[in-house]
């Protein structure tokens, strides 16, 4: 029985979800010289299948960069327009990222990725960057930290430069865990770089 149209786009869709996933983890761990021959290995396709999908390697880093944009600033943009006082923002982004550590390592993968994707000089598609609409997470987040200065719940200081050190807190600990060591941070640790200790 020939497929149905739908079988034939549920089917392609899996195929494509495979092979982002098993490049997104081999350029998270090896950086982005990684062959296609090793991620089409990896996704358990042939090369001709995966380049039927991505005419080029490229083509598919500049998917995940837009993946990876796109979640990161909708997330932290999410927290950062929401009600309700900047501390309990800042505590749900804490929780977010300590429950990232425990229970979703592809959004340490992502983490990772986009360091590689930093470090090596790609050009990032213009519509892959970030925008007004979806900001940079560390510009969401230092809203979110001027916000709580003037509420008195924040520490001083530069609200980009701490929500900087924030996220690199972050990709420190994703460092440790893609090479397989053990993390597990408390929401409460991440909390201390940005609260006073009154709201913790």
């Amino acid at each position: 029985m020939p497929r149905t149209k739908e079988a034939f786009e549920a089917m392609r869709h899996t195929t494509r979800q495979k092979i982002e996933a098993a490049a997104l983890s081999l350029f998270a761990r090896k950086g982005l010289a990684v062959k296609v021959g090793e991620i089409a290995e990896a996704s358990g396709v042939s090369q001709g299948l995966m380049y039927s999908h991505y005419p080029s390697k490229d083509a598919l880093i500049a998917e995940l960069v837009r993946q990876a944009t796109t979640i990161s600033s909708k997330t932290v943009k999410d927290f950062s327009d929401s009600g309700g006082a900047a501390a309990g923002k800042i505590k749900r982004i804490s929780d977010m990222m300590c429950q990232m550590f425990s229970d979703a390592p592809m959004g340490i993968d992502y983490f990772m990725f986009m360091v590689q994707v930093g470090m090596s000089g790609f050009t990032v598609p213009e519509a892959s960057l970030y925008t007004a609409e979806f900001p940079n997470p560390a510009e969401s987040l230092a809203r979110v930290i001027g916000q709580g200065q003037a509420e008195g719940s924040v520490v001083q200081g530069d609200p980009l430069r701490l929500s900087v050190v924030y996220w690199a807190v972050i990709h420190g600990l994703c460092c440790y865990a893609v090479a397989g060591m053990p993390v597990s941070p408390e929401p409460k640790m991440l909390n201390r770089i940005l609260l006073r200790e009154d709201f913790l």
